[in-house]
């Protein structure tokens, strides 16, 4: 993890009542950082595998300490639930 990263746990897809956006995750950010000043932040997750997906913070979700990440590729289903980084500008 790098030293201006911060560790964030990733919830679940970007979704409505019938469709879900395999492209965009929702992710629960740790720390005392304000979601709104992330967006526009570089994310990463690596999975098990070494299988590393580059994102970037599009918005806050919410009043809480989400916000939404717009991954490059499809965002495996297996990645639900295990953590991600937000490189901090």
């Amino acid at each position: 993890m790098a030293k201006n990263a911060i560790r964030g746990l990733v919830i679940s897809f970007r979704r409505a009542k019938r469709v879900q956006h395999t492209n965009e995750t929702i992710v629960e950010i740790g720390g005392g950082a304000d979601p709104a000043t992330l967006v526009g932040a570089k994310a990463l997750w690596t999975g098990e595998g070494g299988l590393r997906i580059v994102g970037q913070v599009v918005a806050r979700h919410g009043n809480g300490r989400a916000v939404r990440v717009r991954w490059r590729k499809g965002f495996p289903s297996q990645g639900i639930g295990t953590s991600a980084e937000i490189v901090v500008k």
